[in-house]
């Protein structure tokens, strides 16, 4: 997704920039496989410490030392292969990561119109030369990148998170994750999913509470 110009240029939070790194590297690892330079960086990734949570929080600490544990073992050639089989096929992939396969269209619009729709309110707009389409879990997770680091008032900026996580990504994500794992195949991509619904179980919780 390609920003507009930010409104003004403002400082993260290191929670915000935590939440933008870990959507950054997902967006980076379902939009195609890591190469070894990836992988050496997700394995050195810092400590993510579970002081302060429940037994979310634990779990997802557990998911990003897991994560990281299989990056560092992990052989870019074979991981690409996995995520040939997985995600691109011949013909038919294993695992579909389009929003619109797991989301039946409920009242005539199909969950893609809706992520255009909520893209074009965002003042974002589609990258030029990009392949996959705008509900794919890459694009969306780049969405909400997008949204925590982009500049103008905070609580609308939070209100734009919400709605768009809510609406685009919470109905579909955890079938997904569940999608992947389930497949025999899925060695690599067990962990990032694994990874992608703890993290996705906190985000779900943090905006239920705001």
């Amino acid at each position: 997704m390609e920003p507009a110009p930010p409104v003004s240029a403002h400082t993260l939070e290191p929670d915000d920039q935590a939440r933008a790194d870990f959507y950054a590297l997902l967006a980076r690892l379902y939009s195609a496989a890591p190469d070894a330079a990836l992988l050496a960086a997700t394995a050195a990734g810092p400590e993510v410490a579970a002081e302060g949570h429940d037994s979310r929080g634990a779990g997802f600490a557990g998911a990003w030392r897991e994560l990281a544990a299989t990056s560092a073992a992990a052989v870019a050639e074979r991981v690409a292969e996995e995520y040939q089989e997985l995600f691109v096929g011949v013909g038919r992939s294993e695992v579909s990561l389009y929003g619109s396969y797991y989301v039946k269209a409920s009242s005539g619009k199909q969950l893609l119109v809706g992520v255009r729709e909520a893209l074009a309110r965002l003042g974002l707009e589609r990258q030029s030369g990009a392949t996959m389409s705008e509900d794919h879990l890459a694009a969306v997770f780049e969405t909400m990148r997008v949204l925590i680091t982009r500049g103008g008032q905070q609580a609308a900026t939070l209100q734009h998170q919400r709605e768009f996580f809510s609406d685009n990504i919470e109905p579909w994500v955890f079938a997904c994750c569940a999608a992947i794992t389930a497949k025999t195949v899925a060695n690599y991509y067990a962990r990032v999913a694994q990874f992608t619904e703890s993290f996705m179980v906190l985000e779900r919780d943090a905006f239920a509470m705001e």
